[in-house]
């Protein structure tokens, strides 16, 4: 019995630690043979997969600030993450200090459940944004003393990127030390969306090809925003963002701050399975579960109609290159709403580096620096 559960502990440390990206690793190292050697570099495999990259903003204050506790406020924050993806059929993979990669495997998949996937990636990063805004636990370093004192309005907030597309997956490393992870352009590209969700003013910013991929009404959910070119990249592509604003939300004092018992535990995790069985199912319409969604519902309140044809007006003119229509278009979106509108900021700043007329031959996308 005692040989039995500590080779399941085993087990149950190799995939937490491996995480999905692992899986091939393990399985060909337990497939038997007589040797006791641990073969832990075995070629890499290519797949079709959605990366998702996160990043936890004003990081470096807060970690001169909280010191030892900091891994504390990390891993309130991984919780969070790593459980919202988890029901949305993702996997961690990585978590690098401040940041985390996400992935979503569509290999094996018939095109139908890739489109679930699509669609359930954002749904899940949009969940992941609610429950930080409403938890208790993360509400509390909103009055830390040191952490306000640095950063005035401190709350907790985060940067979301999400692309598509190949990636290598496999073990990086030495027979030292090694991660399973995935290597892309694709991956890559993830984590350089996340990281000019600053310039746009966005919470969450995806590209057209997890765009092609998601259902229609999920899709049609999402604002375009900008037609742009990252240096080292080979082709323009559409960036997409989906509006929320998570100031709207309160916090849940009703939320748990002590960690469940194990027969508690137990059966949340049962009820998680029968969820994800149940979205994954064909039945299960998606569409209907983002806008029936009661946080969704308060996150997106502001957003109106009138604001979303005036912005999509002022970017086919800022498109088309009739830049003077489009900056006065976007001087109205602009403040249209209670706060400043970081797409129209954005692109009106860009505009007015030109003074306000497109260069000759603009290709009707511009060159983003940011790596």
């Amino acid at each position: 019995v005692i040989l039995e559960k500590t080779i399941i502990k085993i087990g149950s440390l190799l995939a937490l630690g491996f995480g999905e990206a692992g899986a091939e690793i393990i399985g060909q190292n337990m497939k038997g043979g007589d040797s006791s050697a641990l073969n832990a570099m075995i070629p890499g495999r290519r797949v079709e997969a959605i990366f998702g990259f996160c990043d936890i903003r004003n990081f470096t204050d807060a970690t001169e600030v909280l010191q030892d506790q900091v891994m504390v406020f990390v891993n309130r924050i991984a919780g969070v993450v790593h459980s919202c993806i988890n029901e949305f059929f993702g996997s961690p993979n990585k978590n690098i200090g401040d940041a985390f990669l996400l992935a979503w495997r569509l290999s094996g998949h018939n095109p139908k459940k890739q489109q679930r996937l699509a669609d359930m990636a954002l749904i899940s990063f949009v969940k992941v944004i609610a429950q930080i805004n409403k938890s208790p636990l993360l509400a509390e370093y909103r009055n830390h003393p040191k952490l306000v004192k640095r950063l005035p309005n401190y709350r907790v907030r985060m940067g979301f990127g999400l692309h598509s597309g190949w990636a290598i997956e496999g073990a990086i490393g030495s027979e030292f030390k090694i991660d399973a992870s995935y290597l892309s352009p694709n991956v890559n590209m993830a984590a350089r969306l996340e990281a000019i969700t600053k310039q746009f003013g966005c919470l969450i910013l995806l590209s057209d090809s997890l765009i092609r991929l998601m259902s229609e009404p999920i899709a049609d959910q999402c604002r375009l925003i900008d037609h742009v070119k990252m240096v080292g990249t080979k082709e323009a592509f559409k960036l997409y963002t989906i509006d929320l604003d998570d100031l709207a939300l309160e916090v849940d004092r009703n939320m748990p701050i002590i960690a469940p018992s194990k027969n508690a535990a137990f059966r949340q995790k049962r009820e998680i399975q029968k969820k994800k069985r149940e979205r994954m199912s064909d039945d299960f319409q998606m569409h209907k579960f983002f806008a029936n969604d009661p946080d969704i519902q308060t996150m997106r309140h502001k957003f109106t109609d009138e604001f979303f044809c005036r912005f999509t007006m002022a970017y086919l003119n800022y498109e088309a290159g009739e830049w003077q229509v489009a900056k006065d278009m976007l001087e109205v979106t602009r403040y249209l709403l209670a706060t400043e509108d970081g797409p129209s900021a954005a692109l009106w700043r860009f505009m007015k580096q030109y003074n306000w007329e497109a260069p000759k031959n603009w290709p009707n996308y511009r060159i983003i620096a940011e790596k």
